[in-house]
């Protein structure tokens, strides 16, 4: 008897160890691919001669495809390029865990490069809770590199008191909070977006992102094709394009007519 129930404890132990590795397979992050047509990602504050565009210039990381989303500025100080999405919004700060993402500084100076923005409502006010990579380590030249976004320091938009939570203004710099500080002082916040961006006094930059990640969302910046005509689906043309991809000539005549 006692035999038949060690068996039977090994057996289920076995069976719960299996249920672990399989939620943890399900709760892995997946990878949202992201093209100059994706209408959930929007220039919600780019002025001037800022410019956003998808390239293959740079390549991409490991993984993340050929491509990725280009950020540049000009010689004026009063430019801005970004791209936002708000597919999260509503999401408690409190569960937010893992934030990151991937920069390319293709030129500007030696602390080039885009920064990622969190948007929070607090409960008292909106404020951007800005990640910039200078503040948490040393952008290198012609590389990709990861920053692991919610282990870093940011620096807010706006100054907000609510309850015993004071968020002071940084105007790009000190004072710096952890995603953690800021979870603490406003435990009922909301997020409502999150974006990547060049704020204004950089000029002349050109650097590039990918794989931004929310949580269990991976974002993946790629050039998308797709047909303007119905003659460009003709003789395996239709084969040729992703943004979307098509099962035949028909679908892919059919999309390029009505763009559904």
């Amino acid at each position: 008897m006692g035999m038949n129930t060690g068996v039977r404890l090994a057996a289920l132990v076995a069976v719960a160890c299996a249920a672990l590795v399989a939620v943890g397979a399900a709760v892995a992050a997946a990878t949202v691919v992201v093209t100059q047509n994706t209408t959930t990602w929007t220039q919600d504050d780019t002025r001037g001669g800022g410019a956003v565009s998808w390239t293959s210039t740079f390549g991409a990381p490991e993984g993340l495809g050929s491509s990725s989303l280009e950020l540049a500025t000009t010689a004026s100080t009063a430019d801005k390029a970004g791209l936002y999405t708000h597919t999260m919004a509503g999401t408690p700060l409190a569960d937010v865990t893992d934030l990151s993402y991937w920069t390319y500084q293709a030129q500007g100076p030696a602390v080039a490069d885009a920064s990622y923005q969190l948007q929070v409502e607090t409960g008292c006010g909106f404020t951007t809770l800005v990640y910039e990579p200078y503040w948490n380590g040393t952008p290198t030249a012609a590389t990709w590199e990861q920053w692991d976004v919610d282990a870093g320091l940011f620096w807010s938009s706006k100054s907000i008191t609510c309850g015993d939570g004071t968020l002071v203004a940084g105007a790009g710099g000190p004072p710096l909070y952890t995603l953690a500080d800021v979870q603490a002082m406003f435990p009922d916040a909301t997020v409502t977006g999150i974006g990547v961006n060049i704020g204004t006094f950089n000029p002349d930059y050109r650097v590039a992102v990918d794989g931004v990640q929310f949580d269990d969302t991976i974002f993946d910046f790629e050039t998308g094709t797709r047909p303007t005509s119905k003659d460009q689906c003709k003789d395996g043309g239709w084969a040729t394009f992703d943004d979307p991809s098509f099962a035949n000539q028909g679908d892919c005549v059919s999309f390029a007519e009505t763009g559904r």
